[in-house]
């Protein structure tokens, strides 16, 4: 059994999975490799995705129906907290989230030629923008699409894309899957401040023809908490960020020596080390309860929105305080620390506006009044 709020309660296969996962990276992922795959034309190792493919990683929460390895949102959590923790840049969170969306639909087998595509490595975009900038409303026997550009992770690498948006009618979400070649023309390659490729969307005024895609409407509490479930997975790779930088500066303080004596000794290092311990507990334990409650099939709409606020804050909070603690180094491309500096801020702009994160946690807590978290 898991229990909530705490990090030491991973079942075996659990903790064997972790383990299996960061000794993969660790025996390759340096801040070499990651500046070089960065500089690459592809942007990430397509044999290193076959890898992780082939170890089942790619689907390793999909039902075992479609080739997935038929495991728990607890474990596609843990795959993309290493993930995190490497700042290892691929399209497997993207697409993870992308299955995970689909899955939380709950739509039986209808999206099952598409998870069967994840399972085998095929790389997927989820297009949910989390200021909810796009609608879709009714139109000849299809669906016309307004709203401004998004701008999209993994676009113009992934198979299959998934739209999900609010429809104009009250209480209802438009779910479409389309081909990638459908969107030609409406996306451009844009410069990413992480190392992570981009791509900017423009959907308005984009029309499905009936039968030029697979869409279905669903409830708007379903597509919520289908989002808040993968978002789940983006707050996990954050978590794993946090304490790769918690565990890259308790190393550098007990290394780096000042006046006669490691930094680690002086109280206002210590300070600014425990700063970043909090931060990363404060991520880990909200995304643990998080990831517990779904895989006990609550809704996890209001849960997943603390989580991911969480998440992101902690993240962005450690890399800057790390940064000082490595006297400005870690901002430098030649010193690891400089990923995740640039991945913390990027993945925390991805997860929408912080302020309107907030604004949906005292909807969903104050005002909706959603249950009790703790």
């Amino acid at each position: 059994m898991r229990t909530a709020l705490t990090d030491t309660d991973l079942t075996e296969d659990e903790a064997l999975l972790a383990e299996s996962v960061r000794a993969y990276f660790d025996d390759f992922v340096d801040n070499t490799y990651l500046n070089r795959q960065e500089e690459s034309d592809d942007g990430y190792d397509q044999g290193r995705w076959k890898q992780l493919r082939d170890l089942g990683w790619t689907g390793v929460n999909l039902p075992e129906r479609v080739g997935g390895g038929g495991g728990t949102l607890a474990d596609a959590g843990i795959v993309a907290r290493e993930c995190g923790r490497a700042a290892f840049a691929s399209p497997a969170l993207q697409t993870a989230r992308t299955a995970v969306a689909l899955l939380g639909l709950d739509q039986g087998d209808r999206f099952d030629d598409v998870l069967a595509r994840v399972a085998q490595g095929a790389p997927a975009a989820l297009v949910a923008p989390p200021e909810r900038t796009l609608h879709a409303v009714a139109a000849g026997g299809g669906y016309r699409i307004s709203g401004e550009p998004t701008i999209v992770e993994w676009l113009d690498q992934s198979e299959d894309v998934v739209l999900l948006m609010p429809l104009l009618e009250a209480g209802t979400w438009l779910c479409a899957v389309v081909d990638r070649g459908c969107l030609d023309g409406r996306s451009t390659s844009v410069p990413s401040i992480d190392n992570e490729r981009m791509a900017r969307l423009d959907l308005d005024g984009f029309e499905f023809a009936p039968g030029s895609a697979r869409f279905i409407e669903v409830p708007s509490a379903a597509a919520e908490n289908a989002l808040a479930r993968a978002n789940l997975l983006r707050a996990s790779s954050m978590v794993g960020g946090c304490e790769a930088v918690l565990e890259r500066t308790v190393s550098y303080s007990l290394e780096r020596a000042q006046f006669g004596q490691v930094i680690g000794a002086f109280q206002a290092v210590r300070h600014h080390v425990a700063r970043i311990a909090i931060a990363a507990d404060a991520a880990r334990l909200a995304c643990n309860e998080a990831l517990a409650r779904a895989d006990m099939g609550e809704d996890t709409t209001a849960i997943g929105a603390v989580a991911l606020f969480a998440a992101g804050r902690s993240y962005t909070s450690a890399v800057l305080t790390a940064a000082q603690v490595h006297g400005g180094v870690g901002t430098t491309i030649e010193h690891v620390l400089h990923h995740h500096f640039r991945r913390a801020k990027a993945m925390q702009l991805r997860s929408g506006k912080p302020a309107a994160r907030l604004r949906e946690i005292h909807r969903a807590l104050v005002v909706r009044h959603e249950g009790s978290l703790w």
